[in-house]
């Protein structure tokens, strides 16, 4: 039987502002990007902690991974993802999930193509003002997702392929 793996390069990268930005602006900040900035962006990412190049986080089907798990409150600004399969229409089999404040059902549910503007569960290039998909395959998300609470956001991403395919 042949093992059919989807590879995750960069698989969560994450932006995201701290909430010391919405106590001194309103909802969407005018950020001016040529002045400095009162805050500090920072960064979830997939990378590879030993030091290595093993830049890819593994999903057997059935389970599910957690992204991106802060406290505080801010605003997820970037979401990418680059994926590599020879499984046909991957994209419909790993479901992304996007739970806010503790919340028991997520506010965001989809497979992961369709929250790309995929629906078909293929690749094509194509940008908008929000969402891009680049030719290597690069999924990205700019929506703004603010978390005025000092509460948890937790982005998931589940696998439910059928045995035999197991995610990286």
């Amino acid at each position: 039987m042949r093992r059919t793996c989807l590879k995750f390069f960069s698989a969560a990268v994450f932006s995201f502002l701290p909430g010391t930005l919405f106590a001194q602006t309103p909802w969407p900040p005018k950020i001016d990007l040529t002045q400095p900035q009162g805050y500090v962006l920072k960064r979830v990412s997939s990378f590879d902690r030993s030091g290595g190049n093993a830049d890819f986080r593994e999903i057997a089907p059935g389970e599910t991974l957690t992204l991106m798990d802060v406290d505080g409150p801010g605003a997820l600004t970037h979401i990418w993802f680059t994926l590599w399969s020879r499984e046909d229409y991957h994209l419909k089999k790993l479901v992304f999930r996007i739970y806010w404040d503790h919340e028991a059902t997520p506010s965001v549910e989809a497979p992961l193509g369709d929250f790309f503007g995929l629906g078909l569960g293929d690749y094509h290039v194509w940008e908008s003002e929000l969402l891009s998909v680049a030719n290597e395959r690069a999924l990205n998300s700019f929506f703004p997702m603010p978390f005025p609470l000092a509460e948890q956001r937790i982005p998931r991403l589940q696998h439910t392929g059928g045995p035999g395919n197991s995610a990286h």
